[in-house]
This record gives C-alpha cells, sequence and structure tokens, in this order.
C-alpha cells in the first residue's frame, strides 16, 4: 500500500481492505509502517494496534524485518 493510501484512507477502513484481502496482520503492520522512524511508527501503533486486536509491543514486534 501506498504513502498516498496511507495519507487519505481511515485507518480502520484500510485495515479493514487488507484483511478482506487475506492478509495476515504480520504484513499489515509492515505495509503501514514500512519506511517509519520509531517514533512515528509508536504513533501508529498506538492508533493501529487496537484496530489489529493486537497489542502496541506486539504491532512493534511485528514490523521488524525478522
Amino acid at each position: 500500500m501506498s504513502d498516498e493510501i496511507l495519507r487519505y484512507t481511515d485507518l480502520a477502513a484500510l485495515i479493514q481492505m487488507a484483511k478482506a484481502r487475506g492478509w495476515p496482520t504480520v504484513r499489515i503492520v509492515r505495509e503501514m509502517s514500512v519506511g517509519l522512524a520509531y517514533s512515528d511508527a509508536m504513533k501508529l501503533a498506538r492508533k493501529a494496534a487496537p484496530l489489529l486486536d493486537i497489542t502496541v509491543s506486539e504491532f512493534m514486534r511485528l514490523r521488524k524485518n525478522d
């Protein structure tokens, strides 16, 4: 998903669209947080984690490339 989609799309709608496409949570997290600095990723995590039904720490763990 491009930055433009993230900028102009409601976060809940974005997550709903990704889930409808069958994306696993890890892919959703990584697509949403790609290229973000740690502080920006934390801001996103605080908003997105509850919508993904995960914790903020889980969001931050999933965004890392293993």
